[in-house]
């Protein structure tokens, strides 16, 4: 399990880019009956199988008895046969006392309904992740949401290359994506990716879908539909539009990031995220100047969103921190 849960996988159609399917059951038609919990079906083929997983083995008494969070659903996927089914629940306090045992890091709420990419295998060794041969430039699926009074679904994405000298994975490009909107029909989504450093090749990736806030407040009975999901693989640091008029220093940050914007826009405030979609801080910008302090922020990977005075989003970017 702790490999999986790091500090921080078709074609889809009518609307979306032509994409790569490199992500396995992509469109969830395969599930396979869990192995210790036959009344379950996880999405993937089964023990020693790259794919979707998730937290459904925890339902088995041995392991707590928490309730079941993913379906396989028919009700009007949006291709296909079936379509992934997250519901957040209450884990037994057995269960999440286990699966912190296993990985005292595990940062997500006791209410959750997750499915990440990982290989499970024969032996119950989890490896963390997909395995990839390109750097994507952004990942795109069709969502349903049903939120249980006001909460959060989203999309997380950590990409990966293996250090040969360090023999350990460095996170070099992330993307993250979360609402808080009731989406009844389904409703298509693209998350980008941002890069650390253009000279890694990337090699794995983490995908990780929750139906609840994984950092505040979670409900239970919220309810996430998700289908026909894809990458689109080119580029690198792949920065949104007036990116030219975002300047950022210094760049890596030790203990403050300086944003300095220029042009047309008027910058209103910033929101600043690590790698697993945690927001660190939403700050006031005057002046189209803003200083934040880094020193509480760990070495990594951060994205920042940019919305005027109205609530509209500006830009999208990324900085790093290296102490």
């Amino acid at each position: 399990m702790k490999k999986l849960l790091l500090s921080f996988s078709a074609l889809v159609i009518l609307g979306l880019p032509r994409l790569i399917a490199q992500v396995p059951n992509a469109g969830f038609e395969q599930w396979t009956p869990n192995l210790l919990v036959p009344t379950a079906n996880d999405p993937n083929g089964g023990l020693g199988t790259t794919g979707w997983w998730d937290l459904n083995v925890f339902n088995s008494s041995i392991l707590g008895g928490s309730p079941i969070t993913v379906f396989k659903d028919n009700y009007q996927p949006f291709q296909g046969t079936y379509c992934a089914k997250i519901v957040s629940q209450t884990m037994s306090q057995t269960s999440f006392d286990t699966i912190k045992h296993f990985d005292p890091s595990f940062n997500y709420p006791q209410t959750n309904g997750l499915i990440f990419t990982a290989t499970i295998g024969f032996t119950g060794k989890v490896t963390a992740g997909i395995p990839i041969t390109n750097n994507w430039k952004s990942f795109s699926f069709y969502y349903k949401y049903f939120p249980n009074g006001s909460d959060t679904c989203s999309c997380t994405i950590g990409i990966y290359h293996w250090n040969s000298v360090t023999h350990q994975r460095d996170l070099i490009g992330g993307g993250i994506w979360k609402s808080g909107a009731q989406q009844a029909s389904w409703t298509p989504e693209t998350v980008n990716i941002f890069y650390d450093s253009a000279s890694s090749k990337a090699d794995t990736a983490f995908i990780l879908f929750s139906a609840a806030s994984i950092y505040s407040n979670p409900k239970v009975n919220d309810s996430m539909m998700i289908d026909s999901s894809a990458y689109l693989a080119s580029g690198i640091d792949n920065i949104a539009a007036h990116s030219d008029n975002v300047n950022l220093y210094p760049n890596p940050a030790n203990n403050q990031i300086n944003f300095a914007v220029t042009g047309q826009f008027k910058v209103g405030m910033v929101e600043v995220y690590d790698i697993t979609g945690k927001l660190m801080g939403t700050y006031i910008m005057h002046n189209n100047l803003l200083t934040i302090n880094t020193q509480s922020f760990n070495t990594g990977l951060y994205l920042y969103k940019m919305y005027d005075n109205t609530g509209a989003q500006l830009n999208v970017g990324k900085f790093s921190v290296v102490k």
